[in-house]
């Protein structure tokens, strides 16, 4: 399917559970509207991210349940409230990681995959930071503005196509 020029996955569609949040930030970039997308799409990413991480607990359960103690499970638990209590980059880093790590991309192709997402993670969530704190003492070129929001859509169907969400949002339907 293709939408304001971007080509979303068979995984993204009207039904999916931020299809609405994804739609509304791919017609703000089109529309020129690259602050709403800067500041905004951090946050959708972790939304999604934390989507993908409660099916990821519960497939991990599934498979390792048994062998887990009462006691591991709470530290496990802990922890993982501690991984969403970091800041938006390292978290979304985090799931950037576990791309790269279950070789989402091809082989030969994985760590320059890795290095791309995550230099528009950097640029991303460095701009929010100047927007939230700066915005009026520094002038930021529009190219970097546009730049920063495409690369804030083009996490988002990255993260958004995950099959976990996918399988996920299957199953509760």
């Amino acid at each position: 399917m293709q939408i304001w020029g971007y080509k979303l996955s068979t995984k993204i569609s009207d039904s999916h559970p931020f299809f609405k949040e994804i739609i509304n930030l791919i017609q703000a970039h089109d529309n020129e509207d690259y602050f709403k997308v800067v500041m905004l799409s951090p946050q959708l990413l972790v939304q999604i991210a934390d989507a993908i991480g409660k099916v990821a607990e519960e497939v991990t359960y599934c498979i390792v349940g048994d062998c887990l103690s009462e006691e591991d499970k709470e530290v496990y638990k802990l922890i993982g409230k501690l991984d969403r209590d970091l800041s938006d980059k390292a978290y979304i880093g985090h799931g950037l990681v576990s791309y790269y790590e279950s070789e989402y991309w091809p082989k030969n192709s994985s760590k320059k995959e890795f290095i791309k997402y995550f230099t528009k993670l950097e640029d991303l969530v460095a701009l929010r930071n100047v927007f939230a704190h700066e915005f009026y003492k520094k002038e930021i070129v529009d190219r970097r503005m546009k730049n920063c929001s495409k690369a804030g859509i083009d996490l988002i169907l990255l993260f958004a196509s995950h099959e976990y969400l996918h399988d996920y949002f299957e199953e509760s339907a």
